[in-house]
């Protein structure tokens, strides 16, 4: 009867876990920004719900392991807020950043409880699999017109807002279902297990365990096959480097290849010097090709990156150490390209790619520069007791060690080129893969006996406390949400006094996110009221910085009279993206409007002097007016 309830327990854990990884087919409308609040929303539900069995379990435990990863996961997450005490950025809601850190420790925690479970830990591989195969499956259907993507401009999409986080989400799956199907030896595996299922009306024995491994391979085979056939149409560069690189590890750790390696290694070092750095050079030449060529396919995009990149650098270095906060970057990074370009460093290429990114495209440079160092570090540790120290003995699941940590070097490596932790599914993904290979650390310390009831009995009353005391905070977050759509569509309608009083009644609740703040003083203002939009858009710019933000503050302060004010907001924004015509034209007809001449034609010959970036009707309107400008001036 225990061993029954036992594997009932698992089963039904495996199915919360698959629920779990299944919010990623959530598209619910209704939301702001649905696709990714309905993520959010849903796995927020199921882990709740999930955090009840993790403490009904937990009270109950025998033993509790505690492993060198679990320790580090304590230390970044105690860093995590520790840093956001000593930094003066304030760019976030402390109350947001506690519950994130619940969330994802009660996850990682509803994992870990069962990490040690050989049928725990293939159940979580099959259902990954099975979700991924579906979001696949999703994926091929829009590419030929069988469903909708979520993009006007883009046929693949999955479930998600662009190809670049589906094909970040899919791929990560490659190495593990390359793994499974290449270290899983079914025959010989078979015939070490004697528990068959015997059918008395046939009077045959069923070989169970044979039928449940070639299970498995059929569904590593057909996804490993839907992902490759969905990612060259998504064209995500990042995923392709992502999955070669998961995949090269997982390959490198066959048997079969193990041997062939060392012989590989011991004939090349067997050649003279010369003739090893000519071997080098041949097999870099094709990789260099290959780089190349991937960088061509987007050479635009790539370049803007590389902008990024090094903006993001230039706010490290002002605060390495402990770094700015959460939510630095959406609040920082337009400003000091401004600077960037201001200070003459941004050259005219630059310029013309240079935009108003939301992440900085590499979690890395995010992490180092929200959090400093510190979490680097902290980062690299994880990485370190993951990757080179030695795991404990062989156990059932030993085999999927290896596998697991090939899916963890794809998304590391896609989260290099994009912003994956920006949503749900991937930050599921990342947390679901510590939590199962932090068993394969040796222990740091264990507990059994009645020292667990002291050490589980507390942490299941905080976790019962914190749990209702989130549940009225999220329910009237997401209503909020709600309501911000609703505004957000009354203001495309040019509802805006609707819009505006719509934005109003969950001000209270949003106050804290930039973007809400820039939507509701763009409403105010065209809704003409302009002193009451300029102090909500003042509160935005501690949270966010965009160079809408910045038109409206010039339109505002235009209309007040405020001509200084509404210039150096238009200058500002002119520098935030050298290439757009927007803010230059706005500066021109504020020069004009204002009786500064020869500003005004300054101004606009500088415009009709400026490279198109995109050819539009709106570019067009611009460039005769400018023309126009000049012409009755002369």
């Amino acid at each position: 009867m225990r061993v029954i309830f036992k594997h009932t327990l698992t089963i039904f854990q495996v199915l919360l876990i698959a629920a779990m990884l299944s919010t990623s087919f959530m598209a619910t409308q209704g939301f702001f920004n649905d696709l990714v609040t309905s993520k959010q929303y849903g796995l927020e539900i199921i882990s709740l719900l999930s955090g009840v069995l993790f403490v009904a379990v937990l009270l109950f435990q025998r033993e509790v392991i505690v492993t060198k990863t679990d320790l580090l996961v304590l230390l970044f997450a105690a860093w995590y807020v520790i840093s956001e005490l000593i930094t003066s950025g304030n760019f976030s809601s402390i109350r947001l950043i506690l519950f994130e850190l619940f969330l994802w420790g009660l996850v990682y925690m509803i994992v870990r409880q069962f990490s040690g479970n050989s049928v725990f830990v293939w159940g979580v591989a099959i259902v990954w699999m099975a979700v991924v195969f579906l979001q696949s499956g999703l994926g091929l259907m829009q590419l030929y017109g069988l469903e909708r993507s979520y993009h006007g401009l883009f046929r693949i999409t999955g479930t998600f807002h662009n190809p670049g986080p589906f094909s970040g989400f899919v791929v990560s799956t490659l190495p593990l279902a390359l793994g499974v199907i290449c270290f899983i030896d079914v025959r010989r595996e078979v015939m070490d297990s004697n528990r068959d299922i015997f059918l008395k009306w046939l009077n045959v024995d069923i070989p169970f365990f044979f039928i449940f491994r070639y299970l498995i391979l059929t569904l590593a085979w057909i996804t490993l096959v839907s992902i490759l056939l969905v990612l060259p149409p998504a064209q995500s560069r990042a995923a392709w480097i992502a999955g070669i690189a998961g995949c090269l590890y997982v390959l490198t750790g066959h048997p079969a290849l193990l041997a062939f390696k060392k012989n590989l290694i011991k004939k090349f070092l067997s050649f003279r010097k010369s003739l090893r750095v000519l071997l080098i050079i041949v097999i870099m030449l094709p990789l260099l090709t290959g780089g190349f060529g991937l960088y061509g396919m987007k050479k635009g995009s790539a370049d803007g990156r590389l902008l990024i990149w090094q903006v993001t650098s230039q706010l490290i270095k002002q605060n390495p150490v402990t770094g700015h906060g959460t939510g630095a970057f959406k609040s920082l990074y337009m400003d000091e390209q401004a600077n960037w370009f201001a200070s003459g460093k941004g050259t005219e290429a630059q310029a013309m790619v240079a935009g108003s990114p939301e992440a900085p495209f590499n979690e890395p440079l995010k992490l180092w520069l929200e959090k400093g160092l510190i979490a680097i570090l902290l980062a690299g540790g994880f990485l370190y007791l993951i990757f080179v120290t030695k795991s404990k003995a062989a156990t059932p699941s030993h085999k999927l060690h290896r596998i697991l940590k090939g899916a963890l070097i794809s998304i590391i490596v896609f989260s290099l080129f994009s912003y994956p932790f920006d949503i749900s599914s991937f930050l599921l993904q990342l947390v679901i893969i510590v939590a199962l290979l932090a068993e394969f650390n040796k222990p740091l310390f264990q507990m059994s006996g009645k020292k667990v009831l002291f050490f589980t009995l507390p942490f299941a009353i905080v976790l019962i406390v914190a749990t209702t005391n989130y549940i009225p905070q999220r329910k009237a977050h997401y209503q909020a949400m709600q309501t911000w759509q609703e505004a957000d569509r009354f203001y495309s309608y040019r509802s805006y006094n609707i819009a505006v009083e719509a934005y109003e009644e969950v001000f209270s609740i949003l106050k804290t996110d930039g973007l809400f703040l820039q939507m509701y003083g763009k409403a105010l203002n065209m809704n003409e009221q302009y002193q009451r939009s300029n102090k909500i858009l003042a509160m935005a710019q501690q949270r966010y910085c965009s160079q809408i933000i910045q038109n409206t503050l010039g339109e505002n302060h235009k209309v007040l009279g405020n001509y200084p004010a509404a210039e150096a907001a238009y200058i500002n924004s002119s520098q935030m993206i050298p290439s757009s015509l927007l803010p230059k034209y706005l500066l021109a007809k504020l020069y004009a409007e204002s009786g500064q001449e020869d500003k005004a034609k300054q101004t606009a010959e500088e415009i009709l002097n400026s490279p198109v970036k995109v050819e539009s009707s709106a570019t067009r309107e611009i460039m005769n007016e400018m023309e126009m400008l000049i012409s009755q001036r002369k």
